[in-house]
């Protein structure tokens, strides 16, 4: 399970997120409040997150606040 991402923002582009983790990307789909609340592209950033597992997906979302 991925509990939180501390890392570099390489990519956003609504409503998703790339973080870069020690040379690891992981896509991560935020809420539109988390969106607009993130630090400029190449800033460091902390999201808690919730990993999603379906038959046809993975997903991994994150959000500002642990609430």
């Amino acid at each position: 399970m991925i509990g939180t991402l501390s890392g570099r923002l390489t990519r956003k582009k609504a409503p998703h997120v790339i973080v870069e983790c020690n040379g690891v990307g992981y896509e991560v789909e935020t809420p539109m409040s988390t969106f607009f609340d993130l630090p400029p592209v190449g800033d460091e950033l902390f999201l808690y997150t919730h990993l999603l597992v379906r038959e046809d997906a993975q997903t991994l979302y994150g959000f500002a606040t642990d609430a």
